[in-house]
């Protein structure tokens, strides 16, 4: 799904991000690859911040082989925080504070040698 401009900020020479979006139009489908869905929406406020330096990790253009992918990254691993709420038909849910806490966050740039590079986080 598209976010919608301004949704996406990094700052602080890619030592953090956020991503805010209110009342995003998603539809829900109720089961994982069905065509039958009702209107729902998503509300979404995370942040990131790396907690470290960052390490390479790919082999970019240096790679031999043409038909593999050229990925190339520098990614720290980093805090991520939040919270998000959804609502569909007859339906309303929130999160407590998300956390990286029991699972893995990080940030970083990264590039296939066919995109321009991109900030990517998980979390």
């Amino acid at each position: 799904m598209e976010l919608p401009p301004h949704s996406f900020h990094v700052r602080d020479y890619g030592k953090r991000a956020r991503l805010k979006v209110k009342n995003l139009p998603m539809p829900d489908t109720f089961f994982y690859a069905n065509n039958v869905s009702v209107a729902g929406e998503i509300s979404v406020n995370v942040k990131w911040e790396a907690t470290g330096s960052t390490v390479r990790r790919g082999n970019g253009l240096d790679h031999g082989d043409d038909l593999w992918d050229k990925f190339i990254g520098d990614f720290a691993e980093a805090r991520c925080y939040g919270r998000a709420k959804c609502a569909s038909t007859g339906f309303r849910a929130k999160s407590d504070t998300l956390t990286e806490e029991g699972f893995y966050a990080s940030m970083g740039y990264e590039r296939n040698g066919k995109y321009l590079s991109t900030l990517s986080t998980s979390g």
